[in-house]
């Protein structure tokens, strides 16, 4: 994949990590974690919609490349250079047999630059009627966390969990050229939250009890609210959740249930995002007052094992409905906000999704795993005016395969996948600026993988591996962009 899935977008990628484990007693463990990636990428324009999206009269008409949508097409100077530093240190102590308690810390920092030039593709150039836009914009984000847990042994059945999280976030943009006021901004998030879990065993472990509780405060600065909502504060979100497990050990059979309520927290770029449009320059479009993302989730099942343990099978029922969602508005006839944003984030009710999941697992003889999964989803959204739509991006059907073969210092692992036919927008990239929503076919998608294990020293191991991706070259979109054919992958590790 050096030169993209077209062959003409060049990308490269260093990494490093590193881990350092330091024990002062046999109850005190220091960790520390460094991780830091350069990537360095050309990337191509973004799909469109064809006027063939819009003139027939089916609801959801197929997606078919040319004909209702432009795939995503080769730009010669269009990039991206990400780079992503994390370290985090954390302490462990076991005071004695029944309480301990950590601390940690972690910091991320990203910084993105996106830039593009004037070039064209000449086999594109009937896109750019107007010539392209050049552009440089630039996100740098960092993201501390400070993360305190208690964990207390109640009684031999009982284990209790307390804790506190505290994080600071700050997001700069700058783009060039702007033609606004409104740039070189940096925005700043803080959020605290308690929560705690009680986890209960009885009947001698075959009942198992598990209860939760978070709350999470956020706090912006005035100074990052503009105008009339300077006094506006982000809401907090509270969840709790529950779940009962009973285990029947005559007959190998594991009831369970689940229920509770989560949330998704606002992202700095939903609040405060901007975006850079031909003739308009820098753009608004996020909403410092967003609210979480809501959902209240059921579920249960049961798992059955049998052939001496050797195989497992289950099956669980869930349904989801999300009261609230965050969601991005295409166009604004009136901001809602009052800032003259034509189009941005917002808040509005979300929809549903109910379904079955089901796998069986067996090991028929020593050494070999297999693994099949099944999951039917019917999930829709609630578009306003209109009522419960079929959700983006989600099939109904998924299927998965996984062998798992193990030989001495050999191993291999083939998954197949089967995701079926789903429904993306895909926009118009002209006015009126329409939404097409395509139906897209469903694909299977194969990898094998397999490796070789050697001991080289007494504290060295050898790992080479060697593989492909899409092993059939199954050609597919997603969400209108060409996801790649078949791609090799090969190396070596070491273990110290």
């Amino acid at each position: 994949m050096r030169r993209g899935v077209d062959g003409q977008d060049q990308y490269g990628n260093s990494a490093g990590a590193g881990r350092f484990l330091f024990a002062p007693s046999s109850s005190i463990t220091i960790s520390v974690n460094l991780y830091g990636t350069i990537a360095n990428a050309r990337v191509n324009d973004s799909p469109f919609a064809l006027p063939g999206a819009f003139s027939g009269s089916q609801p959801f008409p197929r997606a078919v490349a040319g004909v209702s949508f432009q795939p995503d097409f080769n730009n010669p100077d269009e990039g991206r250079r990400n780079r992503l530093l994390v370290g985090s240190v954390k302490l462990t102590h076991q005071i004695n047999e029944r309480l301990s308690y950590s601390l940690a810390y972690q910091r991320v920092s990203s910084q993105r630059r996106n830039y593009n030039g004037s070039r064209i593709d000449p086999q594109f150039a009937a896109f750019y009627p107007f010539g392209d836009f050049e552009f440089i914009n630039v996100n740098k984000g960092t993201t501390d966390t400070i993360d305190a847990r208690l964990n207390a042994q109640l009684a031999r059945s009982n284990l209790a969990t307390f804790g506190f999280e505290y994080e600071r976030e700050s997001f700069f943009q700058q783009s060039i050229p702007s033609f606004s006021a409104f740039n070189n901004t940096t925005d700043r998030q803080r959020t605290f939250a308690i929560f705690g879990q009680d986890q209960i065993s009885l009947f001698d472990d075959r009942l198992q009890l598990s209860f939760g509780v978070r709350g999470q405060f956020f706090r912006i600065r005035a100074a990052d609210r503009p105008g009339v909502l300077s006094g506006v504060n982000a809401e907090k979100s509270i969840t709790g959740d529950g779940s009962v497990a009973y285990f029947i050990r005559s007959t190998n059979t594991k009831l369970r249930a689940h229920v509770g309520n989560g949330f998704r927290a606002v992202s700095l770029f939903e609040r405060f995002g901007a975006g850079l449009f031909p003739g308009l320059g820098l753009q608004r479009f996020g909403d410092p007052t967003l609210r979480a993302e809501q959902s209240i989730s059921v579920d249960g099942g049961v798992d059955q094992r049998f052939a001496s343990d050797r195989a497992l099978i289950g099956v669980t029922y869930f349904y989801t409905h999300q009261p609230r969602v965050i969601d991005f508005q295409s166009f604004f006839v009136v901001d809602p906000l009052g800032l003259g944003r034509f189009s941005g984030y917002e808040n509005r009710p979300g929809g549903f999704s109910r379904g079955v999941e089901s796998f069986v697992e067996t090991t028929p003889w020593r050494g070999t795993e297999l693994r099949a999964s099944y999951t039917y989803t019917n999930s829709d959204r609630l578009v306003p005016f209109v009522g419960l739509q079929p959700q983006y991006v989600i099939p109904s059907n998924v299927f998965g395969l996984t062998l798992n073969q193990r030989y001495r210092s050999f191993a291999f692992n083939f998954d197949l996948n089967y995701t079926g036919s789903h429904l993306a927008p895909v926009f118009e990239n002209d006015f009126p600026f329409r939404t097409a929503e395509l139906t897209f076919d469903g694909y299977t998608k194969a990898d094998l993988f397999g490796s070789y294990e050697r001991r080289v020293s007494e504290g060295a191991t050898m790992l080479l591996f060697v593989g492909a991706d899409n092993l059939f070259n199954q050609r597919y979109y997603e969400n209108g962009f060409l996801a790649p054919g078949i791609v090799g992958r090969g190396g070596v590790k070491f273990r110290f």
